[in-house]
């Protein structure tokens, strides 16, 4: 597996200001939900939302989450600088607080917050346009299959707890991970196939919705991620400019 990323000068420039504007670093997520260090970390030990996700080492190289969970990387790596995480992870660290100020364990509150992902994804997989796009062995025709569906919003989860929707979502919820993954499926599929070719307008209006949905990814990551294939590709297609996020 690979080493933990080095970046060019102007790469790594990039990558101080993506941090700065979308991600906290441990001070501000403690700060943020109000619990002690300490709380904080048995929390993301036990799975209640995600760890790091990215992290610069001493020797300027990034180390990404989404690397380590797909393969790509190690683990995070021993000697550190600055560690990232997703600012969405406050909202779900903050709905395991209330379980743990109810008198339960952090064991039961990251299981409270799994089973709540559990809930919205079971109710949204059947409404959410495009979803048999994306989670095809979820469907039998429009049926929803529901142990199948199950199944996957375990994984999904896993995901998320493990860094790699981490890396992409402005927020995490049951409905937004479904509709980012639906979006992303339809407009990669008119892309690539001309009899699922979309109107330009409703291309357009399916990407800006991503947008909304995901962040940049770092610079790295984008060309090859949901942001370039799902919305910086259909831009240029269209003639339509191009985004730039760092």
């Amino acid at each position: 597996m690979e080493e933990a990323t080095p970046l060019n000068k102007k790469m790594n420039e990039q990558m101080q200001r993506y941090m700065a504007l979308h991600f906290v670093d441990c001070e501000a997520l403690v700060r943020r939900t109000g619990a002690s260090k300490e709380t904080i970390d048995e929390l993301l030990k036990v799975g209640a939302a995600p760890g790091v996700i990215y992290v610069q080492s001493n020797d300027g190289s990034w180390w990404s989450a989404l690397g380590a969970y797909v393969g790509r990387e190690e683990k995070i790596p021993p000697a550190t600088g600055l560690s990232w995480y997703n600012p969405a992870a406050v909202w779900w660290l903050r709905r395991a607080l209330l379980s743990v100020k109810s008198g339960q364990s952090v064991v039961e509150a990251s299981a409270n917050n799994k089973a709540h992902f559990m809930k919205g994804f079971m109710t949204a997989i059947g409404s959410v346009e495009y979803a048999s796009l994306a989670y095809p062995n979820c469907f039998d025709d429009a049926e929803v299959l529901a142990d199948n569906a199950r199944t996957t919003c375990d994984a999904e989860w896993d995901a998320w707890v493990k860094g790699a929707y981490g890396v992409c979502m402005r927020r995490f919820s049951a409905e937004g991970c479904i509709e980012k993954e639906a979006l992303r499926a339809r407009i990669v599929l008119a892309l690539e196939n001309e009899d699922h070719k979309l109107a330009d307008d409703v291309l357009l209006s399916m990407a800006e919705r991503l947008e909304a949905l995901v962040l940049p990814f770092a610079p790295w990551e984008r060309p090859g991620g949901t942001p370039g294939k799902a919305i910086d590709e259909p831009l240029a297609r269209l003639g339509l400019g191009a985004e730039e996020p760092y």
